[in-house]
């Protein structure tokens, strides 16, 4: 059975949905690729492949025959450390916003002077010969990444949101140069010749201002990744089976165990808890938490690759690379988008020439054409998604919750009824040396949190369940200390997915919560399936959510997560949609024989950075959450 990998490839190059759905198609089609998404919001490829059929280098030749490009370090097609191409990309994205804002800074001051000149002044011999030598290098060099993807794009016959931006910038400045060059045209038919060399100066500064504004933007959804990565210690490198001292205010460098001495660690960067844990003999550590007061020895476990920390930021970055069911929808429309302006654009152009039979048909044609191209925003649509799913899973991750992929976080939102296993998840792990006597009288040890955590369950309207082995005495003694009225116990360890199917047969949305080897198979059966921290690897492996603090108040955040992040994705879509809806008529001029309502293209390019941006906006408010 060929074995694949799953590698986060960086991918530069892309602006709008449409470079998304065309660098996944390109991928997707590759024989030995299973899946791939694709990422605006990250500049991210997410692929499953068979490093023996297709090579991390094959993708990457693939995807620059399409007009981008992929970041692949060594170690590509195995290693499952993303760390080198992640730090690549950030120097590439540092670079590219940096050139960004120095673009942005030049177009802006010449468009400014050319509006002046060109509005504010009255004629001058060769003033429009002044104002084609100032927009020039606005147009070719500050536009230039505009007009060269769209070149490169247009040799592949395939368009984004780049083909519409170089098409509106070239179409006002070359027709400004034939009326500039040409006048008798237009003179002879009693017409003034306007220049637009405002209007495609104005649309590569507005455009390139926007684009700033959502690189930083989109740079900050994505910091819980860089802040995790940030928190790996680079200076110590140990070997398993190595001990270490740990300092006072010193990062531990390895998971491990305690050995000798004691101290309190600041696990929050793992946790979201504030308050730091005490580590004494015995006690495990973890990479990348803080030493507080106190110095211990510590035995190496796992390094590197193999610890927790870099674990999480796997789970993380799988997760913010992954793609909700409805991105799919967004995905096809935007495939479909640009090819549709385009058209929309030139029947606009048409129309104006055989519908209007004054002399300036053609020149308003041309106008409501460039703003047609410039105002439709295909990236406000490719961001929607992509960034309130990175601001919603990374949010969790700062508290500890590890979201598996994007359709985790999009389920937990219609869950109406959650199940908890007892012991290890309501209860607190019994301690090896304790043997539950036979009047398992004994009751266990309620954890502080578990009552809160289902009083606000219940609260937010959804039904609790306990599970348990237990017998119906003592199970129904830790259910009453919680507040559960629902309890099923006496189950034996392979039957409890049994009780699953049924609740869902009733149509009940499940949640299953557990922390052992014997939960597996019910969070295997349920519509969301989450694993304590504390419990095995096969829960954990076969969870959909993993709370590493294994506090159950991280339930309730969890679907209150859920449901926000579905709010602000909704919100993001229909303004998106209806940005474009009302838009590009406006701007193909319905109004002009109503009110004789013109959209000027610089405005247009205006509005059109300004949706994007409100979109990313939108999203960082899960952030705060």
């Amino acid at each position: 059975m060929a074995k694949t990998v799953r590698r986060n490839f960086p991918v530069t190059g892309m602006g709008c949905a449409a470079c998304v759905a065309r660098v996944q198609g390109t991928i997707k089609n590759l024989g030995g690729v299973q899946d791939c998404n694709v990422s605006l919001s990250s500049n991210s490829a997410q692929v499953d492949f068979d490093p023996k059929v297709v090579t991390a280098a094959d993708i990457k030749k693939a995807v620059q025959d399409a007009g981008y490009d992929l970041i692949v370090v060594d170690g590509d097609d195995s290693d499952d450390s993303d760390d080198e191409a992640e730090s690549e990309a950030e120097r590439y994205q540092e670079d590219y916003l940096q050139l960004l804002i120095r673009d942005m800074r030049i177009a802006v001051v010449l468009a400014i002077l050319i509006m002046l000149l060109g509005m504010g002044f009255n004629d001058f011999p060769g003033k429009g010969y002044v104002l084609w030598a100032l927009a020039t290098p606005v147009v070719f060099w500050c536009g230039r990444r505009f007009i060269g993807t769209a070149w490169k794009q247009l040799k592949h016959r395939s368009a984004s949101m780049d083909t519409l931006v170089a098409l509106s910038i070239l179409i006002s400045y070359l027709f400004s140069i034939v009326n500039l060059l040409f006048p008798g045209i237009w003179t002879s038919r009693g017409l003034e010749p306007h220049l637009y060399f405002e209007s495609s100066s104005m649309i590569v500064a507005f455009i390139l201002i926007g684009r700033v504004l959502e690189e930083k933007a989109k740079r900050s959804t994505g910091s819980a990744i860089r802040g995790l990565a940030g928190l790996q210690p680079k200076a110590v490198k140990l070997n398993s089976g190595d001990t270490y001292t740990v300092n006072p205010g010193e990062r531990i460098p390895a998971d491990g165990e305690v050995i000798e001495g004691e101290s309190f660690v600041d696990e929050s960067m793992l946790t979201g808890e504030p308050v730091p844990t005490h580590k004494e003999v015995g006690t495990k550590v973890f990479t990348g938490t803080m030493n507080q007061r106190g110095s211990f020895v510590m035995r190496a476990e796992k390094v590197g690759k193999d610890t927790m920390l870099s674990s999480i930021i796997r789970m993380v970055r799988d997760a913010q690379g992954s793609k909700a069911r409805i991105q799919q929808t967004v995905d096809k429309v935007a495939a479909v988008f640009v090819p549709v302006i385009i058209g929309i654009s030139l029947v606009t152009l048409l129309c104006w020439i055989f519908l209007d039979h004054s002399d300036n048909g053609v020149t308003m044609g041309l106008i409501s054409m460039v703003t047609v191209l410039v105002i439709a925003c295909p990236c406000s649509l490719g961001l929607a998604t992509p960034t309130a799913l990175t601001a919603g899973i990374g949010n969790c991750a700062s508290k500890g919750i590890l979201i598996k992929d994007a359709d985790s976080l999009q389920i937990a939102k219609d869950i109406d009824t959650i199940v908890f296993d007892k012991t290890g998840t309501i209860t607190k792990e019994l301690a090896p040396n304790v043997v539950p006597t036979a009047d398992m009288d004994f009751v266990d040890e309620v954890k502080e949190t578990s009552a809160a955590a289902v009083e606000e369950l219940k609260r937010m309207g959804l039904d609790v369940y306990m599970i348990s082995g237990d017998n119906p005495e003592r199970a129904g003694k830790v259910a009453a200390k919680v507040g559960i009225e629902n309890v099923i116990s006496g189950v034996l360890p392979d039957r409890k997915h049994e009780h699953i199917k049924e609740l869902k047969s009733r149509g009940r949305k499940v949640a299953m919560v557990g922390d052992g080897i014997n939960d597996s198979p019910a969070l295997a059966l349920a519509d969301l399936s989450v694993a304590m921290g504390n419990g095995t690897d096969i829960a954990m492996n076969a969870s959909m959510v993993t709370i590493v603090n294994s506090d159950l108040n991280s339930i309730p955040q969890l679907i209150k997560m859920s449901r926000r992040t579905s709010k602000v994705i909704k919100e993001n879509l229909f303004w998106a949609f209806i940005y474009n809806i009302l838009a590009v008529p406006i701007a193909a001029g319905i109004l002009y024989p109503v009110n004789g309502f013109l959209l000027n293209p610089m405005i247009a390019a205006a509005c059109m950075a300004l949706s994007s941006v409100c979109v990313v906006t939108n999203s960082l408010r899960l952030k705060r959450c």
